[in-house]
């Protein structure tokens, strides 16, 4: 068997490199699992230890040019954007860096301000996103340098960067993204940590979480059923969330917009009280993502304000409270490490309760898995 690519113009044959993506047949197929994003999410312990096997060199280096670049700036859409917004979080707690985040399908808009000072990261799973591609190219004229987080080797947004850290997450075929948006999350951590020299801390720390991870898995799935059957029949769950936590809410919400056609709202908590505290009523489904850290008592304040209006409060922490209706118990670990544990669930509610609304999870109704067109 052989293949031609020929020019569509002038039917000229063209070389190309032929390049092996190194993804076995099994990580393509359901292996038993009834859909492929079960399977995916089912993955996350292993991508992770995946994920920190890189190039100790090039992620120093990356590190540094981030910490020297005069301006900053990180392009991506949907979950890769949530991502991104924890990277930020990361790079300024760690190493004291401020940057910023741009949805990708508003990058260009800004691209005027964009010069050969800044560095662009762009974060994708696939690579091909026409919205991070159209910006990166603007910024690239303008003289920007390009630095790129993605899953697909040798992927357009790959080929097009300056440098590139893969996820190694293997092939994610749903469409709904899940161990891709743990993946970006670990690759922010280890930039992050190489910035101060801790490179070498953080690998370690990473992957003991990574076995934390199945530990939230394997405690979970049950608990996980049973709510998913008592909210299948809401159509409008809140999410709420502070400091690094309102992003996990943000995308805990989109996984369930997307796979269960149920209007999800991600929002900071203390956001409240100017407008969608109006939209409480008895038995709203509200989950407060508040693990035991810095922004835990103002949190659970807010989800007791929603307590009172009548909703349904569904707390994801490692401390039960009186005003959860349900606890979703994630583990104890280092504060800055809470978002790995604290995703993990929330996919999971997100499948059951697709499931159990007779969705199927893999074929999100309007999506595609890689979006190559404005």
């Amino acid at each position: 068997m052989s293949i031609e690519v020929l020019n569509l113009k002038t039917g000229q044959k063209i070389e190309k490199e032929i390049k092996e993506l190194g993804w076995s047949v099994e990580q393509a197929t359901k292996g038993g699992y009834g859909h492929f994003m079960l399977k995916e999410i089912l993955e996350q312990p292993s991508a992770i230890r995946r994920a920190i096997v890189q190039d100790k060199n090039l992620v120093t280096d990356m590190a540094l040019d981030i910490l020297r670049a005069k301006n900053v700036v990180i392009t991506a859409c949907g979950t890769s954007r949530y991502a991104a917004l924890i990277g930020r979080y990361l790079f300024s707690k760690l190493a004291k860096k401020f940057c910023d985040v741009v949805m990708a399908s508003e990058f260009q808009y800004f691209a005027d301000s964009i010069d050969k000072n800044t560095l662009v990261m762009a974060v994708s799973q696939s690579g091909e996103t026409a919205d991070v591609m159209e910006g990166v190219k603007k910024a690239k004229e303008y003289g920007a340098k390009i630095f790129s987080i993605v899953n697909v080797v040798d992927s357009s947004l790959a080929r097009i960067s300056d440098n590139v850290i893969y996820l190694n997450c293997g092939p994610e075929i749903a469409v709904a993204s899940t161990k891709a948006f743990v993946n970006q999350l670990v690759i922010f951590y280890l930039l992050s940590f190489a910035m101060v020299n801790r490179l070498g801390e953080a690998i370690e720390k990473i992957r003991k979480i990574s076995h934390v991870v199945q530990d939230v898995i394997d405690e979970n799935g049950n608990k996980l059923k049973e709510i998913a059957e008592k909210t299948k029949d809401r159509n409008d769950f809140y999410y709420i969330g502070r400091g690094i936590n309102f992003a996990m809410a943000s995308e805990g919400a989109l996984k369930l917009k997307e796979i269960s056609c149920i209007h999800a709202e991600g929002m900071p908590a203390g956001e409240l009280k100017h407008g969608t505290i109006a939209l409480i009523g008895s038995g709203t489904p509200v989950l407060a993502i508040c693990p035991k850290d810095y922004t835990f008592h103002e949190t659970l304040s807010n989800a007791i304000e929603t307590k009172a209006r009548g909703a349904f409060v569904i707390g994801v922490s490692d401390e039960n409270n009186d005003a959860f209706d349900e606890w979703i118990k994630i583990p104890e670990v280092e504060e800055i490490f809470y978002p790995l544990v604290t995703i993990i669930p929330l996919q999971l509610l997100a499948y059951y309760i697709a499931v159990a609304r007779g969705k199927n999870p893999d074929k999100p109704r309007n999506l595609a898995k890689a979006v190559t067109v404005k």
